[in-house]
């Protein structure tokens, strides 16, 4: 088995297990699943690609509207060169990223849900070098050369000789990035002793720039399973799922036809309006044709944050630290969202036979 997918198949078992296993006095009232965080890894040539975020698998019932106000900020520092007979191969990368997005989902009959991303990219230079400079020194973790170059400095280059070179001038701010728009379709509703199962079907639309830095030019597409199950406190989350990688000039030569998408979030509901969660999430390796083997390791990320539900508002705030040492991963990723319904709030889980 290829060593990229033993973490999905491994949290495909565990979600299988729990199914199997559930302890039905454990799924009681007076619990919520208040579902998992938005994330995405927030590399500058992962961010030109589709990245389906985690999601509940129960579905919003026909005509209820759900919006969600989603911010992140993350810090990037990349830098590194390697000479080859074909020339110098490099990689100057110093920047923050700030991501907001507006989603709108809502149900339709027939057991869908449609979902419609759309995204704003701020790039501009690393004022964040000190604040990441301290939390690694404290963590005695490497600053990656943050240290040796100025604050403030904005950077965007990739070079392979022969095969792409990409500068954008920054910075960017406010940028329309590529609008995402996601068919869901029930599979299983959700009980409380059977896991609800979801199908999805995203297509990424190329109403980003590539010369801005804020999409590929071309479109993408993606085919998901997700799943959920929960024993009242606890609640467990999973996606898998298959991107087809669109390609367009250049980036054809740095960058893979498709990629296995995953994630894996767990929700410990304290009280029926608030939650804590960890999130695991990740991909194989979007790139290729990189001599410094950083830019071809697989993507992985881990957060922790909290959920809460103030009547039809739900907040979440999290922050995501980079788990592998060398990954396309930013080191550190801070997310907060804000979103309402109209209408009934998606299911928590229903009786068996209902």
């Amino acid at each position: 088995m290829p060593s990229v997918l033993r973490w999905p198949v491994a949290i495909l078992l565990v979600c299988l297990f729990g199914a199997v296993a559930a302890p039905p006095a454990l799924a009681g009232p007076g619990h919520a699943r208040l579902g998992p965080f938005s994330q995405r890894v927030r590399h500058p040539l992962y961010l030109l690609y589709l990245q389906p975020t985690p999601t509940r698998a129960a579905l919003l019932a026909p005509g209820s509207l759900e919006v969600d106000f989603s911010g992140d900020w993350s810090n990037v520092f990349e830098k590194w060169g390697r000479r080859r007979p074909d020339g110098r191969h490099r990689s100057d990368l110093d920047m923050e990223i700030i991501r907001l997005a507006t989603t709108v989902r809502v149900g339709l009959p027939w057991r869908l849900e449609l979902g419609v991303e759309v995204p704003l990219l701020t790039l501009f230079g690393g004022v964040g070098d000190r604040l990441i400079q301290g939390w690694h020194h404290g963590l005695k973790l490497e600053n990656g050369g943050r240290e040796f170059v100025d604050d403030f400095r904005f950077a965007w280059t990739v070079e392979v000789p022969n095969q792409y070179s990409q500068t954008v001038k920054g910075p960017v701010v406010m940028a329309l990035g590529d609008i995402v728009v996601d068919l869901q379709a029930q599979v299983l509703a959700p009980t409380s002793q059977v896991p609800g199962v979801a199908a999805r079907m995203l297509v990424k639309l190329p109403t980003g720039v590539l010369e801005r830095g804020t999409g590929s030019g071309t479109p993408d597409v993606g085919v998901v399973v997700v799943a959920e199950h929960g024993w009242g406190i606890l609640n467990l989350y999973g996606q898998l799922g298959l991107l087809a990688l669109g390609r367009e000039g250049q980036l054809a030569n740095i960058v893979r036809t498709a990629a296995v998408t995953f994630s894996f979030t767990f929700e410990l509901n304290v009280l029926p309006a608030w939650s804590i969660l960890a999130q695991f999430q990740g991909h194989s390796t979007f790139l290729k044709g990189f001599v410094h083997p950083f830019m071809q390791k697989s993507p992985m990320g881990l957060m922790f944050g909290t959920r809460v539900r103030l009547g039809p508002i739900d907040l979440s705030f999290a922050m995501e630290q980079d788990i592998l040492s060398g990954d396309p991963t930013a080191d550190i990723t801070l997310v907060g969202s804000l979103g309402f319904a109209v209408g009934p709030r998606r299911a928590q889980s229903r009786s068996p036979g209902r």
